[in-house]
């Protein structure tokens, strides 16, 4: 009986250093785990997008070759069809009727909520028109001069980061 004492002491000894060992691993892994967590949130945190000054040149322009009286509709469009910004980006759009005198009026207009954007401009006329992007969608903008032609939408994304 002596002898299997002799063997299940030592036995017995070194399983539970092995578990002492796998604990301190698995608990070392854990911490690490954490730490690299804890860096990755100061990391976003440090790095919050604050938005940039996105700048645009937006004018009227005409579709070539387009017969306004066959097709029944103007043959005006936008320069731009898309603007696409970032939230929290600080918007300037400089906007140019270039029509020559006794031309069209054109309005840059988004009615949705919360731009509520509307500027008309006669003939030869331009204006900076400044606003920020603090709703993610995508909002359409026209000409109320000129549907359907003149439209297009502006993208406001989700901050990159």
């Amino acid at each position: 009986m002596a002898r299997d004492y002799r063997f299940v002491i030592p036995v017995a000894i070194s399983g539970a250093a092995v578990a002492i060992a796998v604990i301190a691993v698995v608990f070392s892994m854990q911490n690490a785990a954490m730490q690299e967590n804890q860096n990755l949130s100061e990391t976003h945190s440090e790095n919050h997008y604050v938005g940039q000054k996105k700048e645009f040149w937006l004018f009227n322009s005409e579709i070539p070759e387009f017969n306004e009286t066959k097709m029944d509709m103007p043959h005006d469009v936008y320069s731009m069809p898309t603007i696409t910004v970032f939230k929290g980006d600080h918007i300037v759009i400089h906007f140019f009727n270039t029509e020559e005198p006794g031309g069209d009026h054109h309005s840059f207009t988004i009615f949705t909520k919360p731009y509520n954007i509307n500027v008309a401009l006669r003939p030869g006329e331009n204006t900076t028109i400044t606003f920020d992007a603090n709703t993610t969608g995508i909002f359409p903008y026209y000409c109320t001069f000129h549907q359907p032609t003149m439209r297009g939408q502006l993208v406001v994304e989700p901050p990159p980061y």
